[in-house]
């Protein structure tokens, strides 16, 4: 899963920070409280987290835009710290000259998807989708086996991309929640393969097998309380039903008799189906005044929409240029080559061209900002309105078929009726073999409701025979579970992998002799030593859960690299040795680093990008390319990440 990070914008009240990002180690290091975690939140709220509100980020903070490469994809997410439901992603495919996507995109789930033709609900699911990854569904509520199935979010694997020093001596991947510890396993799941086609359509199967009994039993019951409620419940009841509708049906052919033989007609007039007839022709006519009028409105603000689209990238290139060229100084005409440096100019007028400097250039982020985020509001009303006319647009078409529909079939009726002899003899003729037929319409419901109370017990007896085939589905579920035999072999290679980062890291306690197991079931790693076990929770010291989380990842990203694993290709550690002394533990700092460049030396299988941060650079051995590195001190040469501010 290709995820590559560029950079990261930071909007300021007075600057636009830039921290650079694309390399395969960006290595942010320096003194406490000058915003190195800050990147890393920033970075997780941009991909949907929650940030944490420390005092500079309550005074400063505007907004965020993060650079980055999903997939073939160049993607911009941008974030204000007033956006608490949704995210801004703009994007175009590498290389080619397309046409520039932006959507608000919803932290949580619509109804109606973002994308026409794409399963595209949500944030996680456009990541997946840029990606051109198709996540598997799991349980929404994993011990509830009626529960439905949902993709599983993005969210729900980012933990083993992203190491948290909050968490990183204190929580193993979650595991230890019981509500977000099941999704963590199920991203396990998904990233070793132990899922199939065949699993998700058993698993499907079963759901649909166990819905349609509860419904069959249902349904039994609702049948039952109906015919108690109009004492149909016995054969008796029906038989006595019949029976009275059968003499309604004599009395009424009698009648019938007698009509026919007494020939008083009296015209009867149509008058109130013609106006009505000409009424719906005139609703008709107006409703298509009203679409032609919509789909017209609807085409202007789709042209009015892609303009401020463009526009709005067109002032984003134009800041980029600003920032670039304004403490440009020309020494030499930049046409025909004459010296400029000497020449006499005016302190408020351009030294080349001498036009006076107006307030307009001197914009600052701030006022960039408003901009941004002025043309970001003026294209989601522009879009919600598209959006409101079409669905107008639609009830409207809807409506025009329906009043079409009615006008036909009263254009029909009008003609039976102008056909006949139309009297009032007539209609009493008419309503009187309306009465025949629907009594012999009930008399034949009858007869096929006394075959009801059979039906009901087919329908219980065939409730309790798919008890059966469930039972069978849940064995076939869980056959194909141990036949996904690669599944394990990904594990095992988890397993040894991070038995051997451990022993090259010089983890205290391990040694060759030990066993890594890896319980698909909880996938809680232990380490077992001759008749000891023990696991991330029995560790003991700070330093070593930190330790433990750190190498687990390593192990894990080095697996999914060599085997082709959906893991994504980034992975933040914010305090790799939080609670590990350097000075007391040399050895064992330096040879946790020299795995983390060995890993991301290793590009024969694809790149994988590392973004580390701690308060002391440890710099790779060896000339690594693609290894950069940024203090954060508040000094002017090493400026923390919002360069003015100082305070707590």
């Amino acid at each position: 899963m290709k995820i590559r990070l560029i950079s990261l914008n930071v909007y300021t009240k007075k600057t636009v920070e830039l921290v650079d990002l694309d390399g395969d180690v960006t290595f942010i290091h320096g003194p406490i409280g000058k915003g190195k975690s800050t990147v890393a939140r920033l970075i997780d709220y941009c991909f949907g987290g929650d940030l944490e509100w420390t005092p500079a980020i309550q005074r400063e903070f505007l907004s965020t835009v993060l650079s980055v490469q999903l997939g073939e994809n160049l993607c911009k997410i941008e974030r204000s710290a007033t956006d608490t439901q949704n995210v801004r992603i703009s994007w175009a495919q590498l290389g080619e000259e397309h046409e520039e996507f932006s959507l608000n995109v919803p932290l949580d789930p619509e109804l109606e998807p973002l994308i026409t033709g794409q399963a595209v609900f949500n944030l996680s699911d456009l990541i997946f989708y840029l990606c051109g990854i198709e996540p598997i569904k799991v349980r929404k509520r994993t011990r509830d086996p009626n529960s439905p199935l949902i993709r599983l979010g993005f969210r729900d694997i980012w933990p083993y991309c992203y190491l948290e020093q909050t968490h990183l001596d204190s929580s193993f991947f979650r595991l230890e929640d019981p509500h977000r510890g099941r999704k963590s396993q199920d991203a396990m799941r998904f990233f070793t393969g132990l899922y199939s086609d065949r699993l998700s359509q058993i698993d499907n199967d079963l759901l649909v097998a166990i819905d349609e009994q509860r419904t069959k039993r249902e349904t039994v019951q609702q049948i039952r309380a109906f015919m108690e409620k109009f004492e149909l419940e016995s054969e008796t009841g029906l038989e006595t039903q019949l029976l009275i509708t059968q003499n309604e049906l004599s009395a009424a052919k009698e009648r019938q008799t007698i009509l026919e033989e007494s020939r008083t007609a009296t015209i009867h007039p149509s008058d109130t189906l013609r106006s009505d007839l000409r009424r719906r022709g005139q609703i008709i006519d107006d409703i298509k005044g009203s679409i032609d009028d919509s789909s017209l409105s609807i085409e202007e603000q789709r042209s009015l929409h892609a303009e401020l689209v463009t526009a709005k990238i067109k002032a984003e290139r134009v800041e980029g240029a600003g920032r670039v060229l304004d403490d440009v100084e020309f020494q030499r005409c930049p046409v025909c080559g004459a010296d400029i440096a000497d020449r006499p100019h005016e302190i408020h007028t351009c030294y080349l061209c001498f036009t006076p400097k107006s307030d307009e250039t001197n914009r600052s982020s701030v006022d960039m900002e408003v901009m941004r985020r002025d043309l970001n509001e003026r294209i989601d009303q522009i879009a919600d309105s598209i959006l409101r006319r079409e669905r107008e647009l639609k009830r409207m078409q809807k409506k025009l078929s329906g009043e079409i529909e009615e006008k036909r079939r009263l254009d029909i009726q009008l003609e039976e009726e102008v056909a006949r002899y139309d009297s009032a003899f007539i209609e009493t003729i008419r309503g009187n073999e309306r009465e025949i037929a629907t009594l012999t319409e009930r008399i034949r419901f009858l007869n096929r409701l006394q075959q009801m109370p059979k039906a009901i017990n087919e329908l219980e007896e065939a409730a309790g025979a798919m008890q059966g085939r469930i039972d069978g589905l849940r064995s076939a579920l869980a056959r194909e579970r141990e036949r996904l035999s690669f599944a394990d072999q990904n594990i095992d290679a988890i397993k040894n992998e991070f038995k051997r980062i451990m022993l090259a890291v010089f983890f205290p306690g391990v040694s060759s002799e030990d066993e890594v197991e890896l319980d698909p079931r909880n996938w809680k790693p232990t380490i077992a030593h001759h008749d000891i076990e023990w696991s991330f929770w029995d560790t003991g010291s700070g330093g070593k859960k930190t330790l433990f989380n750190v190498c687990y990842a390593l192990a894990l990203h080095s697996v999914a690299k060599e085997q082709g694993m959906p893991v994504p290709s980034i992975l933040i550690i914010d305090g790799p040795t939080k609670n590990i002394s350097e000075d007391e533990n040399p050895e064992l700092v330096r040879s946790l680093f020299d795995e983390i460049y060995r890993l991301a030396a290793e590009k024969t299988k694809g790149p994988l990008q590392f973004l580390i941060i701690d308060s002391d650079l440890i710099a790779p051995p060896l000339d690594l390319q693609g290894f950069s590195d940024r203090r954060m001190a508040g000094e002017p040469d090493s400026p923390s990440l919002i360069s003015y501010y100082t305070g707590p």
